[in-house]
């Protein structure tokens, strides 16, 4: 099927202008597509839903059409973009190839940051995210399905991480010895993020699971936040994680695949906690407000975990653009681990 007949299957048109590809997503294909309809042109998203990442699509677009529901119930104060159906009401469209398409509203004037974030785009993304935060706070979390199983438990990634160091696929164990030691010795976080999750003091919410800059449209005029995208990954989880993953993506002062010492930016550090927690804190409990910082030490040190695991495995999950490019992003990552656990300790 082509564009054109996909976009048919969700929408009725008089004339097809084009599709082009749009965005820098690295999981899901992504396109504009312009039509005209009684004269007036309407711009949409047309997207492929990567199937082998997603396993039960389905899944994901019933999570994603709840919490759409849910948010356009109140008085949610940023838009909500919802998924469009086709006639019958389905949310996806499978092709000839067993590819999964669905279709959303494209928000005009807007735009997703790249690259690094100033402290003024961090504050109002924080803000958007613990603002969903707070619209789903009452939504029963555990109504929701585990979009991709496991992706935050830690204590599982760690034991395949273990296995794949004791295998040694391809031969690398020995060349990273001093990477796998920073990682053992990163073992007291996971552990006390598992003893906080089996204690009960950190309740299970609805959490968005990427929050990082690209996920917040903002406005070309006024550079203000509009709208949380990309709900894939919305599932029961802790609300560590969310304002751990903002951190590791808004914090460094390099990307997360830059050879370079990596450092936090302190002022848009701050403008995360200041912004999430003006949406959050008034129900936030103590033992989830007392250790932002260490679901930021979490996160990260989760990541590197998982660029060590593929490393030592053969990349064989990220997509490398060079021979060692997630040794260079396992380094980049502990480093900004350490780098969080020297401010936590305010050294």
């Amino acid at each position: 099927m082509t564009h054109k007949d996909l976009t048919r299957c969700f929408l009725s048109f008089n004339r097809w202008v084009g599709a082009t590809a749009f965005g820098n997503g690295n999981i899901n294909d992504t396109y504009r597509v312009d039509i005209i309809r009684a004269g007036v042109p309407y711009s949409y998203l047309l997207q492929r839903l990567n199937h082998h990442v997603f396993r039960e699509p389905d899944k994901v677009m019933q999570n994603i059409s709840s919490v759409c529901t849910h948010l356009g119930s109140q008085e949610f104060p940023y838009t909500v973009v919802a998924p469009l159906g086709t006639p019958d009401g389905q949310l996806l469209q499978r092709d000839e190839k067993g590819d999964y398409w669905r279709m959303f509203p494209f928000i005009e004037n807007s735009f997703a940051p790249e690259g690094l974030a100033d402290a003024g785009i961090a504050y109002d993304a924080a803000r958007a995210y613990g603002a969903f935060a707070r619209a789903m706070r009452h939504f029963p979390a555990d109504k929701l399905e585990e979009t991709i199983p496991g992706f935050h438990d830690t204590d599982r990634r760690w034991a395949g991480f273990l296995e794949i160091l004791a295998k040694d696929p391809v031969g690398r164990a020995a060349g990273t010895r001093r990477e796998t030691e920073a990682m053992l010795a990163a073992k007291p976080v996971f552990d006390r993020i598992s003893a906080l999750k089996k204690s009960g003091d950190l309740p299970l919410r609805v959490t968005h699971n990427d929050t990082k800059a690209g996920n917040v449209l903002f406005d070309t005029g006024t550079r203000k936040a509009l709208a949380v995208i990309d709900l894939d990954t919305v599932m029961p989880g802790t609300i560590l994680s969310d304002f751990g993953d903002m951190v590791r993506t808004f914090a460094p002062d390099c990307q997360e695949d830059d050879p370079a010492n990596v450092a936090l930016r302190r002022d848009v550090l701050e403008a995360l906690k200041e912004g999430f927690l003006q949406e959050t804190e008034e129900f936030l409990n103590a033992s989830e407000k007392e250790n932002l910082m260490l679901g930021a030490a979490w996160i990260t040190g989760e990541q590197a975990l998982r660029f060590l695991t593929d490393w030592l495995a053969g990349d064989v999950y990220y997509k490398i653009k060079h021979p060692e490019h997630n040794l260079v992003r396992t380094r980049n990552q502990l480093a900004l681990l350490e780098a969080i656990k020297i401010e936590m300790t305010g050294a």
